[in-house]
């Protein structure tokens, strides 16, 4: 016999050398005395056969563990460093739009001021008080006609040069003077080829504010120079606070812009969203009406534009809230509300380098990935290398170790082919020895089927052999009812008890064939057909005897058309009312009802009895069972082969309710709905009455 060196350090037989007795070799792996083949190549070690496998093994998994760090903490890394700058972002922005909306306030503080200050000035009061209103005609002139008129008057000059002067100290686009009629009187610019002298600015919000309120301002495009410009009124009273007219200071928003100072965009927006100052030329004059809140946004007024639209986005799932899309360019978002003004101020800090801030993180992480798996891949070809020397020389052991147990190994696998042949023998004489108990097993089997056969047909003719008796009695007692003479009511009572009688003992032989008939395991039904249950119920109320019929009330419903064998649920139902008869007092009524639902038909048979004990509800449908206590004659068929019948015509027999009150069991057949329509009509036409008592 040959044998080999496995993997596992066992020894193999080879496949194709058999004992004497045919065993093949590679069974004995247990040895006689509990020892194995591996015991008698002690002390072999597979280790160094294990190694390199397992070297190749754990190597693609570093590997992954490794790519798998570094791609989390390379993920974390950039989350952290990206979050920093945003809120170094966020910080910058902040700041900046607070100090910017510090300076604009003053800036407009400031306008207030100046249009107050010369609003004030007694020679301005002098002119507004003169030049009042425009007397009739002069709205028919034309815009310089009206300023020569003006300008001849000497303090009409004076005035505009002191404005002039004024606007040029603080850099305004000019200051000038409307009268109560919205005509310009003079201005700082009044000895300029464009001079506005004797323009009539109807309507302009600012001027009516003033008027009204003493101040009023306002962001729009000048008529002449088409330049964006901010406008601040003050009115002008005499000494009586009678209005007189107003001072207007004019401040270009290029030169406002000027204050925008910044590392971040700053923008200057109003009610409508439109930016009227900006740090870039790129949002002037544009609508950008999504920054604003919800509900603040007014609609256009008629003075101007609202400004083309910018595609504003916000960007969802983003860690700091306000970020938006602006014409496809990504910004962190800042604001705050301008004080006296119907302004804010939004400052743009730009997202753009945290796209190559986070493409180069990526690169970052990839470069310590690659270096990594060269460290890995060395380490693998290393360990590999000591691997195989190490395997090399243990299977040089083991093979030297294995020729020198080959002599006993022979030994004890003789032994164990003996004891496997005597095992043999005692399974074989097992084997036949249950072969014989299955035999007379199978014989018991037939003995037993033949006697249940002989026994149905017992019960199929005895209860054939009763009912022409039975029968005969019946008629018996019927005509002797009928020609029992008046009076004799002992007489009457002796042969309605033997009606009675006659009677049980045919429902008794009617449950023993069904009970046969359901028991065979052949096809149940011998007519199955279509037909209403009120039909049924007929039929059982036919079946009474005078006192059960007076007892029990039967409410019939609409046509219920069902398909199944009609002679076993007419046994079904009388089943159930019998039960009913038996379980209450003979003063006790029993109603039989019939009512349909959506597909199916129900019978409900409710006796006002003792109810069913609890510990009696889940046996009363078994074969033979009876409640415990109840003095009531009976064969235990009555409830089991009802639902039996029940279930074979693919409906179900139920305890509805139960209670000291009285019991009701539920009876459930499937509605024939193919052929109900026309039955139901013909039914309603036939059927005048709905409860018969």
């Amino acid at each position: 016999m040959i044998y080999r060196i496995r993997s596992d350090s066992g020894i193999e037989s080879d496949p194709v050398a058999n004992d004497e007795h045919g065993t093949k070799g590679n069974y004995f792996g247990q040895l006689p005395g509990g020892g194995g083949v591996s015991d008698v190549l002690q002390p072999q070690s597979p280790h160094g056969r294990q190694m390199l496998p397992i070297i190749r093994q754990v190597t693609p998994g570093l590997a992954l563990a490794w790519l798998a760090l570094v791609a989390l903490l390379g993920w974390w890394m950039s989350q952290r460093i990206v979050a920093e700058h945003l809120d170094s972002l966020a910080s910058s922005a902040q700041y900046e739009t607070i100090t910017t909306a510090r300076i604009m306030d003053r800036l407009f503080t400031e306008m207030v001021s100046v249009a107050h200050m010369v609003a004030g000035q007694a020679e301005v009061i002098q002119l507004a008080v003169r030049y009042r209103t425009d007397p009739p005609g002069v709205v028919a002139l034309t815009r310089q006609q009206r300023a020569v008129q003006f300008t001849q008057d000497p303090l009409v000059r004076k005035v505009g040069d002191f404005m002039n002067a004024l606007a040029s100290d603080l850099g305004y686009a000019r200051i000038y003077m409307n009268n109560m009629s919205d005509d310009t009187v003079t201005a700082s610019n009044w000895a300029a080829s464009d001079s506005i002298v004797g323009m009539i600015y109807s309507g302009r919000s600012y001027l009516i504010d003033a008027l009204r309120d003493g101040t009023g301002s306002s962001f729009g495009i000048a008529r002449l120079n088409k330049t964006p410009s901010y406008f601040v009124a003050s009115r002008i009273v005499d000494s009586n606070d009678a209005p007189q007219g107003s001072v207007t200071v004019k401040f270009d928003a290029p030169n406002v812009a000027s204050y925008l100072t910044g590392r971040h965009i700053a923008l200057i927006v109003n009610r409508q969203g439109r930016v009227i100052t900006t740090s870039s030329d790129r949002f002037m004059l544009r609508n950008v009406a999504a920054l604003l809140s919800p509900g603040t946004v007014l609609p256009p007024d008629n003075e101007e534009e609202p400004g083309e639209p910018m595609d504003v986005r916000a960007i969802a799932g983003s860690a700091h809230a306000d970020q938006w899309l602006i014409d496809g360019r990504p910004y962190l978002l800042r604001h705050q509300p301008l004080a006296g003004t119907p302004y804010q101020l939004f400052t743009l800090a730009s997202l753009e380098q945290l796209v190559p801030m986070r493409r180069q993180h990526f690169w970052t992480a990839g470069l310590m990935a690659a270096f990594g798996l060269a460290l890995i891949l060395l380490f693998d070809r290393v360990a590999a290398q000591l691997a195989e020397r190490r395997r090399r020389a243990e299977q040089d052991r083991e093979m030297a170790l294995s020729q020198a147990a080959e002599r006993e190994l022979t030994i004890k696998v003789r032994e164990r082919t003996a004891e496997l042949a005597e095992s043999n023998n005692s399974l074989k004489a097992e084997i036949d020895r249950r072969h014989l108990l299955e035999a007379k097993l199978r014989q018991s089997l037939d003995s037993v089927n033949d006697a249940l056969a002989q026994q149905q047909d017992f019960v199929a003719m005895v209860s054939h052999e009763f009912r022409g008796p039975l029968a005969v009695i019946a008629a018996a007692a019927d005509n002797l009812m009928a020609s029992v003479a008046e009076g004799s009511d002992k007489l009457k009572l002796r042969i309605d008890k033997i009606g009675r009688t006659v009677k049980r003992m045919s429902m008794l032989i009617e449950n023993v064939l069904a009970g046969d008939r359901l028991n065979t395991g052949l096809v149940p039904f011998v007519k199955v057909e279509l037909f209403d249950l009120n039909e049924i119920l007929h039929t059982a109320k036919a079946g009474l005897d005078d006192i059960a019929a007076r007892r029990v009330s039967f409410i019939h419903d609409d046509a219920a058309m069902v398909k199944g064998d009609r002679v076993l649920l007419e046994i079904a139902v009388q089943n159930l009312i019998q039960n009913a008869l038996k379980y209450s007092a003979l003063t006790k009524p029993v109603t039989v009802r019939l009512s349909t639902g959506q597909e199916s038909a129900f019978v409900h048979v409710t006796d006002l009895g003792t109810g069913v004990a609890l510990g009696d509800r889940d046996f009363i449908f078994m074969k033979y069972y009876r409640a415990s206590g109840k003095n009531v004659n009976g064969s235990g068929l009555g409830l089991y082969i009802s639902r039996e019948i029940a279930q074979q015509n693919g409906g179900e027999l139920k305890l509805g309710a139960s209670d000291a009150t009285g019991s009701t069991f539920c009876l459930s057949l499937p509605l024939e709905r193919s052929a109900r329509p026309s039955q139901e009509h013909e039914l309603r036409n036939s059927q005048p009455a709905r409860l018969e008592p």
